[in-house]
């Protein structure tokens, strides 16, 4: 299946920056885990992909503390979060990392929009640029489609 570029990648890639979480936000199936997972492909550093619809995750990231975090992140220098609004206090959590490991990026999704922006709201104050990913607009779909 081939890959249709979408308009918001290129600025995400840009802000990607260290001490920042990027979030993108949208309904199901508009493509976010999909855009993630060509943002990782595309980045030249370590990366770490962890799935919030995973239990597994959900225990590796509730509750512990910012050298837990450390560890559990390692040497990666980006971390990624699909389906972030599944982990509890996610905005604390982010907070803790973001705060503790200067020099990593982050990016975390959610397709509960409205779940994911609150918890994330007030502990990510001024760390944070949303992108909400709608369905395919026409100037993603340009390039494959003619005007008729």
């Amino acid at each position: 299946m081939e890959y249709l570029n979408r308009y918001p990648e290129r600025i995400i890639l840009k802000r990607l920056i260290p001490g920042k979480v990027v979030v993108l936000l949208g309904a199901r199936r508009v493509g976010k885990t999909v855009l993630m997972k060509k943002i990782r492909e595309q980045y030249d550093g370590l990366c770490l992909f962890l799935n919030g619809d995973d239990y597994r995750t959900e225990a590796l990231l509730a509750g512990k503390s910012a050298d837990e975090y450390r560890s559990l992140v390692g040497n990666n220098e980006l971390i990624m979060i699909d389906e972030a609004q599944k982990i509890p206090d996610i905005g604390r959590v982010l907070k803790i990392m973001v705060d503790e490991m200067p020099g990593k990026r982050f990016m975390v999704s959610g397709s509960s929009a409205f779940d994911l922006a609150n918890k994330t709201g007030e502990p990510l104050t001024g760390r944070k640029s949303v992108f909400t990913l709608f369905p395919f607009a026409q100037c993603e779909l340009k390039k494959h489609e003619n005007i008729l």
